[in-house]
């Protein structure tokens, strides 16, 4: 007998990112604790940033090398949230501009007669 529990039907996790979901969050030394910029990335078992934006772009390539550029520690993603991104093309009627207030939709009035 096997000391793991067998359930039936589960589902296990996958390495394969979900469709549309990445990862964003806060580069944060872990010595000094300062912010030096925001990575965004797939949702995958290893991140990999698709983009950083920097706090200051003089520090890139202490940043690329994952390392703090005031105290030269480790940088880790702090804070991350899971956004959507949609990243299908976009029609040519939801890319014109909505000018204006949408109508009202008017109610038809009904007259009711008072009984006496």
């Amino acid at each position: 007998m096997s000391d793991r529990a067998e359930l039936p039907n589960a589902e296990l996790p996958s390495d394969e990112p979900r469709s549309g979901w990445e990862v964003r969050g806060d580069l944060a030394c872990l010595l000094c604790a300062r912010t030096v910029g925001t990575a965004q990335g797939s949702q995958s078992e290893r991140f990999t940033p698709r983009s950083v934006r920097l706090r200051n772009p003089e520090h890139a390539e202490t940043i690329r090398r994952m390392r703090c550029p005031h105290c030269g520690g480790r940088l880790w993603l702090q804070d991350p949230e899971d956004i959507y991104v949609d990243r299908r093309p976009l029609s040519a009627e939801e890319l014109r501009p909505r000018r204006g207030r949408p109508p009202k939709v008017r109610v038809a009035h009904v007259p009711t007669s008072i009984a006496s």
